[in-house]
């Protein structure tokens, strides 16, 4: 369909800006442009997996580029699309990403592809970006979306398939939704294992979210168990680069914090950080999370000197994205709050957990997150003497967490966290 391929490109090319991609030696030129356009895409991802991720995103954008001038309008354009939307997700770059997603789609659909495979996998994608955003409708329709795609056109057995459960039996934990949840996560790791080795690296994210529900259900021996068998095999096969394995350990690392094992959270978030800081473009939010994060441990063992530079590093970080993520906006200001708790400083952790409360009310509604985020505040108020305010904000969230089927989800369960991206490249 090659009279498609202008208009097309058109559309998609709307908006980019040609950075150089800094390929190391020239591309081979007497082999020509596609021979270019294959470099483009390997020097792509090698910059993607050091987390140099401007260089990736220049080397993918300059991949388009040339595909453009050899016409070429086929599925492989929608991949380029897609590695150009992690790039950006990765960067904090929320709003070009899912602009990424969505042409991708959209390139599909006048391909005549739009109930495709490739489609599935660009919707399960799409749909992991709207969850981290807190739009959870959203991406439980994305989701569904690929599974039923996945289903129909590469069987129940596919991995693929595995992968659109579990994300989708990770958004029902998020929702609390734990019988659905349960039965996905279990369906979706049993279909994993058939399709791979049991050290294989792609069955990081079923552990991981497997860990996820079991702490969020109080078997927390049973959460620490898998996210260690996830961790024990990213190290396997990744070794010192942990930037590839980093949301395993800080969910694990928030494990062990909210169960009252600050010195091994202190080691693990510091184990993140080190491994974030080593990345160029990198999400600064994300980066926000890990410093308020260590300085929460730093401060239960009363290790303020060490925690108090983190702070002031952690407030700027988190307000270069709050509004593209919310939630994990909210996390960081709740782990500031926690902070000037242990040093008793009530009206600065005031102020925190109203800031928590607000954006997770904005965003989540009736949601044990925000039963989490009144509790932290009501006991604040009363450390204020303000007891009338602490019971109402009290009463508020029993209501909440009342409505919730499992008894076990509430405020001391709750754990803040991004949903770990698997790295499928």
């Amino acid at each position: 369909m090659k009279f498609l391929a202008s208009p097309i490109f058109a559309v998609l090319f709307a908006g980019f800006s040609w950075a150089a991609c800094p390929i190391p030696g020239p591309p081979n030129q007497p082999a020509g442009q596609k021979s270019a356009l294959e470099e483009f895409r390997r020097t792509g991802l090698k910059y993607y997996r050091e987390g140099q991720y401007r260089n990736a995103a220049a080397c993918y954008t300059e991949a388009l580029r040339t595909a453009e001038a050899l016409g070429i309008s086929d599925s492989t354009i929608a991949t380029d699309l897609n590695n150009l939307a992690t790039v950006a997700e990765e960067m904090g770059n929320y709003t070009e990403a899912r602009n990424y997603y969505l042409r991708a789609l959209d390139l599909l659909n006048h391909l005549g592809a739009a109930g495709s495979v490739a489609a599935a996998g660009t919707y399960t994608k799409l749909g992991g970006l709207l969850q981290i955003q807190g739009w959870f409708s959203e991406a439980e329709a994305h989701y569904k979306k690929a599974v039923g795609l996945l289903t129909q056109h590469a069987g129940a057995e596919n991995f693929g398939t595995a992968e659109a459960l579990s994300r989708l039996g990770r958004l029902y934990v998020e929702l609390g939704n734990f019988p659905e949840a349960s039965s996905l996560l279990r369906k979706a790791r049993t279909v994993a294992e058939k399709s791979l080795p049991e050290d294989h690296p792609k069955l990081i994210p079923f552990f991981d979210s497997e860990a996820f529900f079991l702490f969020q259900t109080g078997k927390f021996a049973a959460a620490e168990k898998k996210w260690i068998t996830a961790l024990k095999i990213a190290e396997h096969t990744y070794g010192e680069k942990v930037k590839e394995y980093s949301g395993v350990l800080l969910h694990l690392g928030q494990m062990y914090s909210l169960t009252g094992d600050y010195p091994s959270a202190e080691k693990i978030f510091q184990r993140c950080l080190a491994a974030e800081e080593e990345s160029s473009g990198y999400d600064p939010l994300v980066r926000a999370v890990m410093m308020s994060s260590l300085a929460h441990a730093y401060a239960r063992q009363r290790k303020f000197a060490e925690a108090e530079p983190l702070i002031p590093k952690s407030v700027e970080a988190s307000n270069a994205n709050c509004s593209a993520l919310p939630i994990a906006c909210a996390f960081v200001r709740t782990n500031l709050g926690a902070y000037y708790v242990t040093k008793g400083d009530w009206g600065k952790a005031e102020l925190e957990f109203e800031q928590a409360l607000k954006l997770r009310e904005d965003k989540l509604g009736e949601h044990p997150l925000v039963a989490d985020s009144l509790m932290s505040l009501s006991h604040t108020l009363r450390k204020l003497k303000r007891k009338k305010e602490a019971k109402i904000f009290e009463a508020r969230a029993a209501q909440i967490l009342s409505s919730r089927k499992n008894p076990l989800y509430d405020a001391d369960n709750t754990i803040d966290i991004r949903a770990f991206r698997a790295n499928d490249r």
